[in-house]
């Protein structure tokens, strides 16, 4: 199963040039200036897969989306984040996540794609599908993401522990995305194998990767990354002992009253307990 995702920032101007290349109503040099005809070779990728989507075909809608990161990948960095994709984070990390997202349908029809082009195009990766575009965030959007993940930070920290990833590196390449792309007013869209660290042949010309590594961040946000992705220390014996640092806070006897669970609680309080008379065993 691949999971090599990776978030590209774009223009939202850029997209419907993207378009018009495809149905060649725009040269490649125009697109991409200085890189024609490595540009000319992706997409007659992409064209081939237009066609298909004309008919209704996915594979050849991921063609289409996947052409659009690859050549976003010329022209903006590359944040690489194997694992850790939107798809991947809002299946398995933090649900809000999604509320950003939109499908990349709405992105290529806002751009001119023909409707039975972009309903073609799968929601979200496939993560076992490979080469692929998938969801997108919109450039008013990207602030939030940024905002979110600092929210956000220790339980998306925690959880991606849980699952052996590291999570600082993940961390700081999906903050440093977010910022990134909010500073410039650009959207974000991730894909699926554009680029393969270490095989040359995938690489665009002037291709600028970020990877995860955790040795690249700035020493204050490593530490405070490295500290959410610590698990929680256990109570020591004597705070055991004398009831202390609970391993389960949420566990409720059924002989105490009610616990107050949190600013999001909805348990309805207990019923009222009836009291018996000494001597009739009627409630008083």
């Amino acid at each position: 199963m691949s999971e090599l995702a990776s978030l590209h920032p774009y223009d939202p101007a850029f997209v419907p040039r993207y378009v018009a290349a495809v149905r060649r109503e725009l040269a490649p040099g125009e697109l991409l200036p200085g890189a024609s005809a490595w540009a000319e070779r992706e997409l007659e990728r992409a064209r081939r897969g237009y066609e298909r989507a004309l008919g209704g075909s996915e594979a050849g809608a991921n063609a289409l989306t996947y052409g659009l990161a690859r050549l976003l990948a010329a022209t903006e960095p590359v944040f690489l984040l194997p694992g850790a994709g939107f798809t991947q984070l809002e299946a398995r990390y933090d649900r809000g996540i999604g509320m950003l997202l939109r499908p990349p349908s709405r992105l290529f029809g806002d751009a001119g794609l023909e409707t039975a082009a972009a309903r073609a195009m799968p929601i979200r990766l496939d993560v076992s599908g490979g080469m692929m575009g998938g969801a997108f965030m919109p450039a008013p959007l990207v602030p939030e993401l940024r905002e979110l993940l600092e929210q956000h930070t220790a339980r998306l920290a925690l959880r991606m522990t849980e699952a052996e990833l590291d999570a600082p590196a993940l961390l700081g390449v999906l903050m440093e995305a977010a910022g990134y792309a909010s500073d410039r007013g650009l959207g974000l869209i991730e894909a699926m194998d554009v680029v393969v660290p270490g095989v040359p042949a995938s690489e665009p010309p002037g291709l600028r990767l970020v990877v995860p590594d955790r040795k690249r961040l700035e020493r204050g946000l490593r530490k405070r990354l490295e500290e959410a992705s610590r698990p929680p220390k256990e109570p020591g014996l004597l705070a055991r002992l004398f009831g202390r640092g609970s391993t389960n806070p949420g566990h409720d006897s059924l002989t105490e009253a009610r616990r107050w669970r949190g600013a999001n609680d909805v348990t309805p309080p207990p019923d009222p307990v009836m009291q018996e008379t000494r001597n009739g065993g009627r409630p008083e």
